[in-house]
């Protein structure tokens, strides 16, 4: 019996919805359709139902600071795994005077069988962010919030 070469598509199916939650140091998915966020693990199927005041918990990667440095921006990405539990992982911080010059911003990478939704870029101006303990709306933060489809940016961000 001859095998086949293949590997299992792993990517968010439908667009996720993510922003602030009521709660505003956490995260929420809203669908637009209201159904959930449908997404794949290595070629497996999953749904996560729409939910408010999730919990980021702290950055799944402690290879580098938990605390986002002053005047910095960096990404986040965000990841489910087979039963809908979401984590973080946290990108590399890049002074924003060198963001301004044109230096890239690279998404972090997922972890092994984790799905990337999306994630979100903070932005800091002479204050420092903590993830699950600071506001996203916190006075000197500003947020831009990413949704993935079929996969994540195989690009750096420039702006």
């Amino acid at each position: 019996m001859e095998t086949l070469a293949m590997s299992g598509f792993t990517g968010c199916l439908s667009k996720a919805g993510l922003g602030i939650a009521g709660t505003a140091d956490r995260v929420k998915y809203t669908a637009p359709n209201g159904a959930g966020t449908d997404f794949a693990i290595n070629g497996i199927c999953y749904h996560v139902a729409d939910g408010d005041n999730i919990d980021t918990g702290v950055p799944v990667n402690t290879d580098i600071s938990a605390v986002q440095a002053a005047d910095t921006v960096c990404l986040y990405l965000l990841q489910l795994d087979s039963a809908g539990a979401l984590t973080v992982v946290k990108g590399e911080d890049v002074l924003s005077t060198d963001v301004t010059k044109g230096k890239a911003i690279q998404w972090p990478r997922p972890g092994v069988n984790r799905c990337p939704i999306g994630g979100v870029k903070v932005v800091t101006v002479a204050v420092t962010f903590t993830l699950a303990t600071t506001d996203f709306s916190a006075s000197g933060v500003t947020e831009t919030w990413y949704d993935f489809a079929g996969g994540m940016p195989n690009y750096p961000q420039t702006s």
